[in-house]
């Protein structure tokens, strides 16, 4: 069974974030760059929220407010949903789905240490059967 760490060892552990006050208009402009679907609203040393291309949706475009005008902290998401680089690719997955998110902020002993997508657990988990396919081929041919 996989552990998030691993996603995280291949992907890496860079988080994206802005602080509270900055505008939606410039969190847009940094996810775009990054080619990322959210970023992390932190003031402190802990994360305070998520903004992610879901909250822009419905709370942004869809309620008719202004990107260059909002604050991230009054549209941002929050409490963030956690999960530990010891869990289980499996557990993630269900964590997801259960919380109907795509984002996951990872932590380790209470910190945050990265941060992964539903794309990420997709990518990891295809990767893992082709390998099973691989090895069960070569079985098969008696390799």
């Amino acid at each position: 069974m996989s552990t998030i760490r691993e996603i995280l060892d291949r992907k890496g552990r860079a988080v994206l974030t802005i602080h509270g006050g900055a505008s939606v208009l410039e969190a847009i402009g940094l996810m775009s760059e990054a080619n990322v679907g959210a970023i992390i609203i932190q003031d402190g040393e802990e994360p305070d929220g998520i903004f992610t291309e879901r909250d822009y949706l419905r709370k942004i475009a869809l309620k008719g407010r202004s990107s260059s005008n909002t604050p991230l902290r009054d549209v941002m998401s929050f409490p963030i949903i956690t999960i530990t680089t010891a869990d289980s690719t499996e557990s993630a997955m269900e964590t997801m789905t259960e919380c109907r998110c795509r984002h996951l902020v990872v932590t380790e002993r209470g910190r945050m240490v990265g941060l992964i997508s539903l794309g990420d657990l997709v990518k990891h988990m295809l990767e893992e059967k082709v390998v099973e396919v691989r090895q069960l081929a070569q079985y098969i041919a008696g390799s």
